[in-house]
């Protein structure tokens, strides 16, 4: 995950603390384990403040939250579990569809935030 990180976030990718608990949190997040992805995604969020400074969101910790709250994930293992527990003969056919709005919501958040940013400094 590092060279794409390091695009979409180059001031953390600066830091390899911070690099490695931002590839923790975006890695939880494509597994689908929320519930592991929301300490590292607020341990994450602590080392990006303090590496800006801690006067506020900076705009790769605002980056972050987006890519988080859009949810990219490769595998949907809950929704997944659900349907199995519903009698569905195939839980994992939904996985194109999930494949297909994950990279929408994803990339359409990124570019969203980067186009804020321009016109928010302009």
């Amino acid at each position: 995950l590092r060279p794409a990180l390091r695009r979409i976030l180059p001031q953390a990718s600066r830091d390899g603390e911070t690099l490695a608990a931002v590839s923790a949190n975006v890695s939880a997040n494509l597994l689908g384990l929320g519930n592991a992805a929301t300490p590292l995604g607020i341990r994450t969020a602590q080392r990006m403040q303090a590496l800006s400074g801690g006067g506020g969101a900076s705009d790769e910790l605002c980056l972050l939250v987006v890519m988080n709250t859009a949810s990219l994930q490769l595998i949907p293992s809950t929704v997944a579990a659900v349907r199995a527990q519903l009698g569905a003969a195939h839980a994992f056919d939904i996985l194109p569809a999930v494949w297909l709005a994950s990279a929408c919501s994803v990339g359409a958040g990124i570019l969203a935030a980067k186009g804020l940013k321009r016109c928010w400094r302009t």
